[in-house]
């Protein structure tokens, strides 16, 4: 079976609609990428000569979303992110049994949400999916993909196995800059422009998360919730609506 084969054979037998292919050399040629992830976390560092990234998402519930912050939706992140380790060691399997070598990247790689710890990934799965093709940057430095916006979770797997590339970055931005993920945050740590023009305080947005924790109702999930992109958001744009879900989840 052919490479590309397989892996859409396990996205369609998974429910996963959302995935796409990167060639690891974008990571050195597209210049928002080359610009923000250090060489030594690109797949070409981790893998030596792999020859595709796979990327694939599964939406975040908007309405379990609403509840947040909450165990409600620690639960569901929680799982969401399972699910996302489950299939890419699918995946892997299955190309390796090709002859393939590959590494599933973990959905998280972080050493920690206090404020002192380090807070840049070993790999960034947000600029793997937006060199797949699945979406652009957003003002809270997310991808926003066109069906769901902010509220999907992606994950990756770097191979050696031949599959071609999708294509690259979309050409049009789905960013509105309309400042509600900015007026939302509740630390004040989301810019008013798409990323990389600006950045989250990652510092802000880490203390708040430690917080979050001490209580076990983590993530915080404000800034995608508000975000009017995508075909999930039941709520037009509308000065009205976003007074509403402004005051979903007031302090």
């Amino acid at each position: 079976m052919e490479p590309v084969s397989a892996v859409r054979d396990i996205m369609k037998a998974s429910g996963i609609a959302i995935f796409g292919f990167a060639d690891p050399s974008r990571w050195d040629s597209d210049p928002v990428v080359s610009a923000n992830v250090p060489p030594e976390r690109r797949p070409l560092a981790i893998m030596p000569g792999a020859r595709s990234v796979i990327v694939f998402g599964i939406p975040v519930s908007r309405t379990i979303l609403a509840t947040a912050p909450s165990v409600f939706y620690r639960s569901h992140y929680d799982i969401i992110n399972q699910r996302l380790d489950s299939v890419a060691q699918h995946v892997s399997s299955e190309l390796e049994s090709l002859g393939y070598r590959c590494a599933p990247v973990p959905r998280d790689g972080y050493l920690g949400v206090a404020p002192y710890a380090e807070l840049r990934s070993f790999f960034s799965h947000k600029h793997a999916a937006y060199l797949a093709g699945l979406g652009t940057f957003g003002a809270n430095s997310t991808i926003l993909t066109p069906s769901h916006g902010p509220r999907v979770r992606f994950v990756s797997v770097i191979t050696e196995a031949p599959i071609p590339d999708s294509g690259g970055p979309m050409r049009e931005e789905l960013c509105t800059e309309c400042g509600l993920c900015s007026s939302e945050c509740p630390v004040s740590a989301v810019g008013d422009e798409r990323y990389p023009l600006s950045r989250i305080d990652k510092q802000a947005c880490a203390s708040r998360s430690a917080d979050l924790v001490a209580y076990k109702t983590y993530p915080c999930g404000r800034c995608i919730l508000v975000c009017p992109v995508g075909d999930d958001d039941p709520l037009p744009p509308t000065d009205e609506a976003k007074a509403q879900i402004r005051a979903l989840r007031k302090p």
